[in-house]
């Protein structure tokens, strides 16, 4: 949607702007904002190279596009990935060349030469950088079913067929398009993931205020030890500090700093909730028109695409 002076176009607006408090409590919601966070978490937690690496959004947006780039390559859908096409993209040009450099040196990526092009190479993903965005788009399908947007039968077959995942990966560019403008917003979940690990930072506090118990009304406080969330992130405890801090200002946390104590606003809970039903609501679109496809009845080795790395 652009501004009506024609300018740059805004985010797209999350599918439930305001939350009723009984959605806040909905079974299915907590079942499936528990299995996210347990899930990516898991990911992340302990990981110092892959913090470090994949700490900030614009670089894990980059990841994902090289990726996401590479598949549709593979079905015939475009081209091949280039550090030219990514920064074309997304802009960024030396913080991206820099990003890309990093990947290659951590063997998460390879280059290959253009042909009749020696200034260009094409970016090739290996297995790690691959199997990163795959768990991450599986663990948010797994999520999107246990609210109800997917059936079982439908992310049983695009995770056990594996030239049906790669239609999934390669049909989801929209997909991630939509996730970054988003991210350029005012929610509460596009302000921690501005930070360096701020969406987990923001996991964090939610698997803490669902896991905690609440004595009746009012907030629900929970324990928050700082240093061992820095030291679990591969992060700085003046940087956990200063995200909390400053979350405090915005209004998405309440801090009782005697007790060592937090609790997440309405507005926390509200637009988290708003951001994760949204996004579940595109991966759900996303598999069904992964299934319509028909990917299963496609061959992704023709002669075209066998010079592609997989």
């Amino acid at each position: 949607m652009l501004e009506p002076d024609g300018g740059q176009p805004q985010p797209p607006r999350l599918a439930w702007t305001s939350t009723p408090p009984s959605a806040l409590d909905d079974e299915g919601y907590r079942a499936a904002i528990g299995q996210c966070v347990d899930a990516i978490l898991r990911m992340h937690l302990g990981e110092r190279l892959v913090n470090k690496i994949f700490g900030r959004n614009l670089q894990s947006h980059a990841a994902g596009l090289i990726v996401v780039m590479h598949h549709e390559a593979l079905l015939g859908l475009g081209p091949r990935p280039t550090l030219r096409a990514i920064q074309q993209e997304m802009g960024h040009a030396r913080t991206l060349a820099g990003f890309v450099a990093l990947l290659r040196a951590a063997g998460f990526l390879a280059v290959e030469p253009v042909p009749h092009d020696g200034r260009s190479a094409y970016l090739v993903p290996l297995p790690p950088l691959i199997d990163g965005l795959r768990q991450w788009l599986s663990h948010h399908l797994h999520c999107a079913k246990t609210v109800g947007l997917v059936p079982q039968r439908s992310v049983d077959r695009l995770i056990a067929d594996e030239v049906l995942y790669r239609r999934f990966l390669g049909l989801s560019r929209g997909l991630l398009a939509r996730t970054r403008r988003v991210m350029t917003g005012d929610g509460a979940w596009a302000w921690f993931d501005r930070f360096d690990c701020g969406d987990r930072i923001a996991l964090i506090l939610l698997h803490a205020h669902h896991a905690a118990t609440t004595g009746g009304r009012g907030p629900r406080w929970f324990d928050v030890e700082t240093r061992d969330m820095a030291a679990r992130l591969g992060v700085s405890h003046s940087h956990v500090r200063s995200v909390l801090n400053r979350a405090e200002v915005a209004g998405l946390v309440e801090q009782d700093r005697r007790l060592h104590r937090i609790a997440l606003t309405d507005r926390f809970l509200a637009e988290s909730w708003a951001w994760f039903a949204t996004f579940w609501g595109w991966i759900a679109d996303l598999a069904r028109e992964t299934e319509a496809a028909g990917m299963s009845e496609l061959s992704i080795s023709s002669p075209r695409n066998r010079d592609i790395g997989t």
